[in-house]
């Protein structure tokens, strides 16, 4: 897919809200980039990171429960118990597999990376085990960039550390930094 905006792939999971909220105080881009925010949510519990996001930013903040078109300007969070993957500018829903071992953030990343090539960013925060990692190769594969939360500014270290041990980020900051450097990047 060609597209004219960026879209930046967030990945968080345990501590990962603190460090989302950060990295939105900052945030001051959002004509040409949308934000899609993939964390590691329980089955059965609804998730209202999407209120607590609005409380940090001006931009609209929507919670992703069904098939919606991605434009700029918004920030895209997803919904428990779904996977999402993005489909020639579409977020896409399914329902989230049976296994035990959360893999949401690897399938989100390998779609945008796969959609948006080059205007493709993923940010990998807080979070335990190694989910990202494959789809921040893929990302860096097709051409887009991927930055990781320092880890030590995270909560919980394990996803940060995978990125950066086992490939090689264009950037590892504090959340702040890391909205700085995408203020920058994503408003050229």
């Amino acid at each position: 897919m060609n597209n004219s905006f960026f879209t930046v792939g967030i990945g968080a999971s345990a501590g990962g809200q603190k460090s989302l909220s950060e990295f939105f105080n900052h945030i001051k881009v959002g004509k040409n980039v949308a934000f899609v925010v993939v964390t590691h949510l329980m089955r059965d519990r609804k998730s209202i990171l999407n209120l607590i996001l609005s409380e940090h930013t001006s931009l609209p903040v929507l919670r992703v429960e069904n098939d919606i078109r991605i434009i700029p300007g918004n920030i895209y969070v997803m919904a428990e118990n779904i996977t999402i993957e993005l489909e020639q500018g579409w977020i896409r829903v399914k329902k989230r597999d049976i296994k035990i071992e959360n893999d949401a953030i690897d399938i989100f990343f390998t779609s945008l990376a796969n959609d948006f090539k080059e205007k493709a960013i993923g940010i990998i925060l807080s979070g335990g085990g190694k989910d990202g990692l494959i789809g921040s190769l893929q990302m860096n594969h097709m051409g887009g960039n991927v930055i990781v939360e320092d880890p030590e500014s995270a909560e919980v270290k394990g996803m940060p550390l995978s990125i950066v041990n086992w490939d090689h980020p264009t950037l590892i900051r504090k959340p702040a930094e890391l909205a700085a450097e995408i203020n920058v990047l994503c408003s050229l």
